[in-house]
Parts: structure tokens; sequence; C-alpha cells
């Protein structure tokens, strides 16, 4: 058997030349990447398909039947090895690992000591629950003296009269004091906070470890609400008959699985460092920082690292408030390759923040090595909000679980790794005539740069400088914000005007995107292009399946230049663009720094409206309406002091709704 598992399968053959002796003649057929990745989907989804199944899938692969047959054999019998050896090695280390923990704990017991009067102790005869007493009684100690010294009317006073001998304990640090320990942000923790949230962050992981069974039920929609409900969230309800929530509390989860093109390391030290597991999430997480890193005796991406992180979290509209969220996250590894990182908000009965505050009940994912550079994600998304503050246009899309459910989550994480993948593996130096490798390096940077700056000028995220204005008489659904840019680079100076709006359409994110990202369509709603056609000049492929594609584009006619980036997967669909100057462009092409190129993007959001069907399953792209996020941003004056009379606004309006419309109507005479 091979031992990759997808390279190739031995196929069997009975031969009459050969079959004399009970001979079998075996013959070795090596896959292509492709069919082995589809393969590989497959047997996520059922390791063990019908007759009919296998026909079907060797028509799509190009396979013959027996053929993918022996593959789906082989590979059940690779993962059940696997499987029995990764077993064994785990009992192997536990079993070493309980040996050494015993002969320390002896050895402490034998040979303590006190740590004040160096004498020996008895402590290893002194019950466990004793020795729970004595730190206890210590915690105490020290939080009563505290809130004493806060109290002017009455000097300090002690507990244990100074005369009196300190506690002797054993040589266990944890026993003798609660020292408070320097974090991150300049705050302090006790020793009781500390084991607090470690106590927490377990928990989490337990109840995380039942939701990821594949038996446990999960992720049904109600359909009289549009609400995605988990077994667990039962528990939840019931938990809190008595307890009294503001009006509009509601509790969403669901769960997906899928292959994420990196390694399991390199996953659990992203997510474990704020600032690469934003530039993953830049779609859905605008800002975070760690707030703390707790110690817990691991450090870094060790196995029980602890952190507690705050954050925002996003749609693309300006009809869905920000969830401003506040939680621990704690990273363990259950055994070889198999690795868990779990969040959960810290307090138990929080207050719902009335403008997007969440908690975020226990979720997480769990990442399992497949050994080919591969990793097996199993996404798990929970949170309870406050939902009256959200647009009822958008809250089936959120309730369902879609918006910012573990499907969203979980296809952003495979478009990024795809595309650093795809862009590895490409020679950028032959993607277009006259673009140089570092040329080709910097247009994806711009790209990228140009996407940001999209998301910033309609959510408006609290490190931004937009700023929200109030426009009198202004159209349904629709929001402005300006920005004043005083000489930063790759800005332009001066007064700048966002203007966003989300519409329904009467057609899927599949038939709406097709349509916006076709050139050959542009001039039907685009007042670019003067109704003249686009053409693509350079065309850049950052991920392959989820149709992740920068390209440059110029208007026939005046040779105005348009950098966009387009993509569309599960997480929904994105269409940005921005005009851009020809010279600066040329100087980006030969391999120039694009950070001085100055970018106004607009484009489109589409996400599917979440409205289940009648079987009562949320409709993700395939069918129904979508949503869609139309932004735009213009330099209004370079005079940093100007005032934008409303005039001007409403006129900015008139042009969105305009071209709304026009997309509307295109669509009418398509169908």
């Amino acid at each position: 058997m091979n031992e990759q598992g997808d390279d190739f399968d031995m196929i069997d053959a009975t031969s009459g030349d050969n079959d004399q002796d009970g001979g079998r003649m075996r013959r070795a057929h090596r896959h292509t990447a492709y069919q082995t990745q589809e393969l590989e989907n497959f047997y996520l989804e059922n390791p063990l398909p019908t007759e009919d199944q296998r026909y079907e899938l060797g028509q799509r692969l190009n396979m013959e039947p027996k053929q993918v047959k022996f593959w789906f054999q082989n590979k059940r019998n690779q993962m059940k090895i696997n499987s029995d050896r990764l077993e064994n090695i785990t009992l192997r280390e536990d079993h070493d690992r309980l040996l050494l923990t015993q002969h320390q704990l002896r050895s402490a017991m034998l040979y303590c000591s006190c740590n004040i009067c160096g004498r020996a102790t008895n402590c290893g005869d002194i019950d466990y629950e004793v020795q729970k007493l004595i730190v206890e009684n210590t915690i105490l100690e020290r939080e009563i003296n505290q809130l004493y010294s806060k109290i002017p009317s009455r000097p300090n006073q002690m507990l244990v009269s100074p005369s009196q001998p300190p506690h002797c304990s054993s040589s266990n640090p944890g026993i003798n004091a609660t020292p408070e320990l320097g974090l991150g942000g300049g705050t302090r923790t006790t020793e009781k906070e500390r084991s607090m949230f470690l106590d927490l962050a377990i928990k989490a992981l337990k109840e995380l470890l039942e939701l990821g069974e594949m038996d446990c039920p999960f992720g049904k929609i109600d359909s009289r609400s549009s609400k995605a409900v988990s077994l667990i969230n039962e528990k939840y309800k019931n938990a809190s008959n008595n307890v009294t929530k503001p009006p509009g509390h509601v509790v969403e989860a669901s769960r997906e699985i899928g292959l994420v093109p990196m390694t399991c390391l390199t996953l659990v030290k992203t997510f474990m460092d704020t600032e690469k597991w934003v530039d993953v999430f830049a779609s859905i997480v605008p800002v975070a920082s760690t707030r703390k890193v707790i110690p817990t005796g691991s450090g870094g991406t060790k196995s029980g690292s602890l952190q507690q992180i705050q954050a925002e979290f996003q749609v693309i509209s300006p009809l869905v408030p920000k969830r401003q969220v506040t939680f621990l996250r704690y990273c363990k590894e259950l055994r070889h390759g198999l690795w868990v990182v779990v969040d959960v908000t810290p307090d138990k009965n929080p207050t719902l923040l009335s403008y997007g505050g969440s908690n975020r009940l226990p979720s997480g994912l769990f990442i399992a090595d497949m050994a080919n550079g591969y990793s097996q994600v199993t996404w798990i998304e929970q949170a309870e909000y406050n939902e009256s503050h959200i647009h009822p246009l958008y809250q089936p899309l959120i309730g369902s679980g879609i918006g910012l459910g573990a499907t969203r989550w979980l296809a952003t994480l495979q478009r990024h790794c795809e595309s650093l993948s795809t862009l590895s593996s490409t020679n950028l130096a032959e993607i277009s005539p006259g673009l140089s490798a570092k040329g080709a390096a910097e247009v994806v940077k711009l790209a990228q740069r140009m996407t940001l700056n999209y998301y910033t000028g309609i959510t408006s995220s609290s490190g931004d400088k937009w700023e929200k204005i109030q426009v009198e008489n202004v159209a349904p659904n629709m929001g402005f914000m300006i920005r004043k840019n005083l000489n930063e680079p790759g800005e332009h100076s001066g007064i700048l005007l966002s203007a966003a709006t989300s519409v329904w359409f009467p057609v899927n994110q599949k038939t709406l995107f097709a349509f916006l990202s076709n050139p050959s369509f542009r001039h039907e709603w685009d007042t670019l292009t003067n109704n003249t056609r686009m053409e693509e000049t350079i065309r850049i492929q950052k991920a392959k399946r989820h149709g992740n594609i920068i390209s440059l584009l110029k208007i026939v006619g005046n040779d105005t230049l348009v950098l966009q980036e387009i993509w569309n997967d599960a997480s929904g669909a994105m269409v940005v663009y921005a005009p851009v100057e020809t010279n600066p462009m040329e100087w980006v092409k030969r391999g120039g720094n694009s950070d001085s190129v100055q970018l106004l993007p607009s484009g489109f959001s589409i996400m599917p409206d979440g409205v289940p069907d009648r079987k009562g399953k949320s409709k993700n792209g395939g069918g129904g309406g979508s949503l869609v996020t139309f932004g735009l941003q213009i330099l209004f004056s370079s005079n940093p002091t100007a005032v934008i009379p409303q005039g001007y606004v409403k006129n900015v309006e008139v042009l969105m709704v305009h071209t709304i419309g026009k997309i509307k109507s295109a669509l009418r005479r398509q169908t």
C-alpha cells in the first residue's frame, strides 16, 4: 500500500495467462493532483460510496469504477492503520508521562521541606483536601488584606499575627503564595483569576468536544424563526429560563467541516498570533488585540496557551452593527496531529450591549493533520447577541448562522490558505508581458489594500478615521461617512466621502456575481465605462476553487485603468474595483513600490438572504434571493477644511440608486 495514500492505487486484474497458479497481476495507476483532491473531498463527506456514486465519480474524474473502488478501499485501510499507529504512540507517551509524574510526586513527598525554615515536613501525609483548603485560606487572607488597605479610617490589619509563623507547605509554589502576574496590555491578574480563566477554558473545551461529535444533532434551522439551533442551545435555554434577558436576545449555532491547504501546526500558530489572525480574516475581523496572555505553564503556540482577546466582527453592510466581543482563546493538543482552538466569553452572565455587543459561547475549531500539507478543520461557531438593532433585511441571514457562522469563517480560511499556496507555486514572471515577478507581487499587495479600504468605508471599525454624517431625507438603507486625510501615503489628501447601501435582489448569489464580474456586461451598469466595454490586460489567479482573481482592466476608447479583485465562495461574493492612474501602475508593473498609489475603491458585497426554503433549510447561495451592499468612495475636495453641502451628498445618492436600478433592469432582461 502506498504510504501517502493519494498518489496511486493498485488495480487487481485477473489475466487468463496468469491465473493457472492462482496468481494475480497488479498494475499501479497514478492519479492527477485534481483527481486526488476530488477523491479526498468526497471521502470526507462519504467514506463508503455506493456503486452508483463510484460510477458517477469515475465519470466525472475520467476514472474506471474499479479504480475508484480500490482507491476508497486503500484510503480506508490507510486511515485505520494511521489511527491505530497514532493511538499506540499516544498511549505510550501517556504511559511514560504518568510514570515520570509518579516518580516526581514520590520524590516530592519524601524530600519536601519548608521554604521558610528549611526543615523537613510531612506534606506527603496531608490529604489533598487539606492542601486545597490551605491554598484557599491564603487567597482569602490576601483579598481581605487588600480590602482593609482601601479603608482609610482603620489601619491595615492582618488575620495572622506578625508573631505567628507563616504556613509551612510543600515545595509546590502554587501552595506557598498567590503572586500577581504581569500580563499584556498593562493589566494584572491574581492566581485565583488565572485559575478561574483556565477552568472556564477547560469547560468550554469539553463542550466543544461534545459538539464536535459527528452524531451530535447540530445546525438545524428552526423554520418558524429562521434561527440555527443545536442540542447545546437547548441546554442554554433551560438554564436561563429564570434569567431576564434583554429584548432581542438570541442564540445562534453552526458547524462546518472542510480541508484547508495548510499544515496543522501553522494553523495553530496563526490563530494564536492575533496580528496574523486579523490578516487572514480581514473581511470578518477588522480589528483585534490581545488584552492578556495568561500564564498556564505554556506559552506561544504550546499546548495549553491561554489568551484574552478583544475584537470586532463584521458583516459588510451598513445595516449590521459590528459585534464587539471579548473572549478567552485556549489551544490544546489532544493527541499527535490533532489540535483544538476554543474561544469563550469569560463572564457567565454578561450584559449584552444593545449595539452589536456579543458573547462567544464555546466556539472554535478542531485541526487534524492530514500528512499531505493539508489539514481537516471542523469549525463550530456559537454566539448570543442582541438582534434588535440589526435591520430586518439581515436578521434571517445572521440568525441562520450564515452571516457570522462557521461556513463563512471556514470558507474565508480556505480561500486565504489556497491563495498563499497558489501564489507560491505560480511563476509570477509569466503572468503577463511586461509584468515582472516583483511587479505581480506588488499588484497583489495593492489589490489587498484596495479591498481593505473598501471594507472600512462601509463598516468603519473603531480603529478607522471615518465619521458618520447625517443627511436629510436620505433613501432607505443608505449611509454616508466622511474622512479627512493630510499627506498620508497612498491616500488622497482632502475630504473623502463614502456612501453605502444594502438592498435585496430576487436572484441568487451565483447569478448576481456572474453578471457583475463579467466585463462584457460592465457597460450596462458602470458609469466609468461610458457605455463602452472593458478588456482585461492582467489576470492573476489567487485561489482557483474560490474564483479569487485580481485583474487590471482597461476601458476601451479612453485607456482608463481599473484595478479589480473578485471572489465567490461559501463566505459570500465580492467585486471590488478602483480606477488607477496609468503612470503609477506602469511603475508598479515593473516592480516599483505600490504604497504610494492612491485608491478610491468601489464595489459589491453579495451574500444569500438566509431565508429558509419550504423544507426549513437555509439557502446558501444556491437559490432564492441575495443581499447586496454597494459602496463607493469619492474625493470631494483637496481642501481638508471644506464642508460638503447636502446637495452634493444627494447627487451621490442619486448615482447609487441609479446604478442599482440599472443592474436590476439588466438582470430582468437576461432572465
